[in-house]
């Protein structure tokens, strides 16, 4: 059973630093990481080295799964995607749903993807805040119900950490997620259960969130 949830938002995106970026994208909607994104991941794979991480879940979108590469590295662990934990498809920021690159290029390109994972949840577009932070939060429970991994890694946006806290403590209030930062989830036994409990009624709390320490060098 699953006592341990962190959550790791991605690195810096092209996007936000490349002005013209979107002229000659492939995907538009689909920015990987900037040099400093890159590093900014190998930042935190090097702070998960010893944190007994078992699994690792990604979204499908392209800075994710860049995030979660150099981490997946440094456990020699796959990387599960699933759609379940992927952006808010927001209709102001998207005309349809958004490409991302398709299977056979994800797995050739990174070969780590977990070629038999298949997705828990896949999301519909459009959505507004809430549609995606139950999304989000449902794939979260599904995942830490179905996994026998009692620490597990999901790597996302800004929309992951909070729904991922909202799915399992109820509230995503107490949670922050700066690029590249850590949340930790834990899982507390023995409880009234509740709403928001798991099986056995135990509950979920919010260790603690946006962690940066391991950016203090700049990076």
């Amino acid at each position: 059973m699953t006592d341990a949830v962190l959550v790791l938002r991605h690195g810096e995106r092209r996007d936000s630093v490349e002005e013209n970026w979107r002229e000659t994208a492939e995907r538009i909607h689909d920015p990987g990481l900037t040099d400093r994104g890159r590093r900014q991941a190998d930042r935190a794979a090097e702070r998960l080295r010893e944190t007994g991480v078992e699994e690792i879940y990604a979204s499908p979108f392209l800075r994710a799964i860049q995030t979660a590469s150099p981490v997946a590295d440094a456990l020699d662990l796959p990387v599960r995607v699933e759609p379940g934990l992927g952006e808010h498809l927001n209709p102001a920021w998207f005309d349809a749903h958004p490409e991302v690159l398709g299977r056979e290029e994800r797995v050739e390109r990174f070969p780590r993807t977990d070629v038999e994972h298949r997705p828990l949840l896949e999301p519909t577009f459009p959505e507004d805040a809430a549609d995606a932070e139950r999304r989000i939060g449902e794939t979260a429970r599904r995942i830490v119900d179905s996994t026998s991994a009692r620490r597990v890694l999901f790597v996302g946006h800004g929309a992951t950490v909070g729904g991922v806290a909202h799915g399992l403590v109820g509230s995503a209030e107490a949670v922050d997620a700066p690029l590249c930062g850590l949340t930790e989830l834990v899982r507390d036994g023995g409880g009234e259960g509740g709403e928001n409990g798991n099986r056995n009624g135990d509950e979920w709390r919010v260790e603690w969130s946006g962690d940066v320490a391991h950016l203090d060098d700049g990076a």
